[in-house]
């Protein structure tokens, strides 16, 4: 595990997807980006400098679109909100001085 995916713990989320968000910082983990894009592959993740702090629900809706349908959220708004999560994700590491 790496400084970025164990600084997840206790962390806010910060995707806040509505009506799928948990706002439980008892499940926040660091969800990688899953796009190619981010160093994603067939059974590799994405560097970890490419991604969030999510709660486990954000990060399955980001992930499977679980939940997604019945919070009337699209895969462009998820999308959406997980990349300003990674945003604010990113400040939250600069000010730890991960990166």
């Amino acid at each position: 595990m790496s400084k970025i995916t164990a600084s997840a713990k206790g962390e806010d989320c910060q995707v806040r997807l509505p009506g799928i968000c948990t706002y439980d910082p008892a499940t926040t983990i660091w969800s990688h980006c899953r796009h190619a894009s981010a160093g994603k592959g067939n059974g590799i993740k994405a560097i970890d400098l490419a991604g969030a702090y999510a709660c486990t629900a954000c990060d399955a809706a980001y992930d499977q679109l679980q939940g997604a349908k019945k919070a009337g959220l699209t895969r462009e708004q998820i999308d959406l909100d997980w990349f300003q999560g990674h945003m604010r994700s990113l400040v939250i590491l600069d000010k730890k001085g991960l990166v």
